[in-house]
């Protein structure tokens, strides 16, 4: 019971009660809440993963604008030539993503400037001008694809790699930060042991010195604690040097308003040490949806997607330019009555076909073994995230475990170190124990409360990992 309560004690810090700078006022506790909120918030890291996010999603509206309509037109006036010339044409075009086709629809007039003598055939129409419509139809290259499609293709599927790549972000900040809070917290508690160690020093000294007045010790006891008490002050200055540059560290995650790095103090450091609550960690459980659901995999199954997009493309680009054209028109109004009228009225058909072919196709295999390898490039690279997902899961579940079961056993290693100390101490103010043993004694108990307090950290980190590994979620932009 007497070891319980004192580790219980410990745990309280009522052992050694913590002592913040003279300088500082204490201040409301520095929480990892606190920390996430400023990371999520702040962090140059989230910024820029949020910024590639924004210039993904205006590529796909980029890629986009290759299907919106567009209106096309021209007119021209031509007088003093054998033939004379005022004309208006106008279309108005939409692309499609149905098979790579393109509907249109237009308008045109054609008319001479004089009665006698007509304009071009292709220019003149009747008086009331010539409506027309069709639709264009690649019927081998750019029918299962072609490059506006492929192009937003590849930009959804960006889209979607940044929106996974800006969760990983987040995900990474959180291990990285905890990581850096529980070291700031666990280095700040072993300075106030490490001051408490030297305050007991401080403390024999005087009474050593009292008792070699009163002639009760010899003066190689006084001595020996000065060496005793130099020890303790260089430990203090490692300790204050740890915990400034664990200070440092964290300031990279823990930002003001204004985004500006802020360097806690130790007026802002916990009173108390309380082990995380969860569940215990079962790897089978998590295994599948991690693997499903992960935005590391995710990121990289969306670059595969954008991958398999090039290789369809330059698959299909090796195949020949052959298009189809449908196109209905019809001429408004009367005859112009000019001599050589050759526009007549009432509907016109007309179907045509285009070949285009280059014969090496060396630019296109060139594409197309480009995007194969990247394809295979980008596999392999799932496949090993797969692999590394699957050795992180086992081993957060073991780390937590190990964390978990170091505490519970550290507990009582203090309960004893502490209780051997106080008992040292008491024989030596009665002359059974010498100097030698009481400072091992006192150094073992706060070797054993520095423990401690880095388990219970290691407990905090690892239940991090475990969680910023399999917190996974399936939706979209999961």
């Amino acid at each position: 019971m007497i070891r319980k309560a004192l580790c219980l004690g410990f745990m309280a810090w009522g052992v050694l009660p913590s002592v913040a700078l003279a300088s500082e006022e204490r201040a409301a506790p520095l929480r990892f809440d606190e920390v996430l909120q400023s990371v999520t918030a702040h962090d140059p890291r989230v910024r820029k993963a949020v910024e590639g996010l924004r210039r993904a999603e205006s590529s796909t509206m980029q890629a986009r604008g290759a299907f919106d309509p567009r209106i096309e037109g021209d007119m021209a006036l031509r007088t003093g030539a054998y033939y004379d010339l005022r004309r208006a044409d106008v279309e108005l075009r939409q692309p499609t993503t149905l098979w790579g086709s393109e509907i249109y629809a237009g308008y045109r007039v054609g008319l001479a400037l004089n009665d006698r003598w007509p304009t071009y055939l292709e220019d003149q129409t009747l008086s009331g001008g010539e409506v027309r419509a069709g639709i264009e139809l690649p019927i081998w290259r750019g029918g299962l694809i072609d490059e506006p499609r492929a192009k937003r293709a590849r930009a959804m599927a960006l889209e979607e790699a940044a929106r996974h790549d800006l969760s990983g972000t987040e995900l990474n900040l959180e291990l990285a930060a905890a990581g850096a809070y529980w070291k700031w917290v666990s280095t700040g508690q072993k300075l106030e042991v490490t001051r408490a160690l030297l305050r007991l020093a401080e403390e024999r000294d005087g009474q050593l010195r009292r008792r070699l007045a009163a002639g009760s010790i010899a003066e190689f006891d006084v001595t020996d604690n000065e060496r005793i008490l130099f020890e303790r002050r260089a430990l203090l200055v490692a300790a204050e040097r740890a915990f400034e540059q664990a200070a440092f560290e964290l300031s990279l995650f823990l930002r003001d308003s204004q985004g500006q790095s802020v360097v806690p103090g130790s007026n802002r450091l916990p009173t108390d040490q309380e082990l995380p609550s969860g569940q215990e960690p079962v790897e089978a459980l998590v295994m599948e949806r991690v693997l499903m659901c992960h935005p590391d995999l995710r990121q990289v199954r969306a670059e595969l997607d954008a991958a398999e997009v090039d290789v369809a493309l330059t698959k299909n680009q090796l195949a020949p330019e052959l298009k189809a054209l449908f196109q209905y028109s019809r001429d408004l109004g009367e005859p112009t009555g000019t001599d050589l009228d050759f526009t007549l009225p009432g509907n016109v058909f007309k179907v045509g076909v285009q070949l285009s072919m280059p014969l090496p196709f060396r630019s296109e295999r060139g594409r197309a073994g480009v995007a194969r390898a990247e394809v295979a490039q980008t596999q392999a690279e799932a496949r090993f995230i797969e692999d590394q997902l699957t050795a992180r899961v086992r081993d957060a579940a073991s780390a937590v475990r190990a964390a978990q079961e170091r505490v519970e056993l550290t507990q009582e290693i203090v309960g004893t170190a502490v209780e051997l100390a106080e008992g040292e101490r008491r024989r030596f103010d009665v002359g059974a124990s010498n100097l030698i043993f009481v400072n091992l004694r006192e150094q073992q108990a706060a070797m054993a409360k520095m423990q401690l307090i880095e388990a219970i950290a290691v407990v905090q980190i690892e239940r991090t990992r475990w969680d910023t590994t399999t917190r996974v979620e399936c939706g979209r932009g999961g």
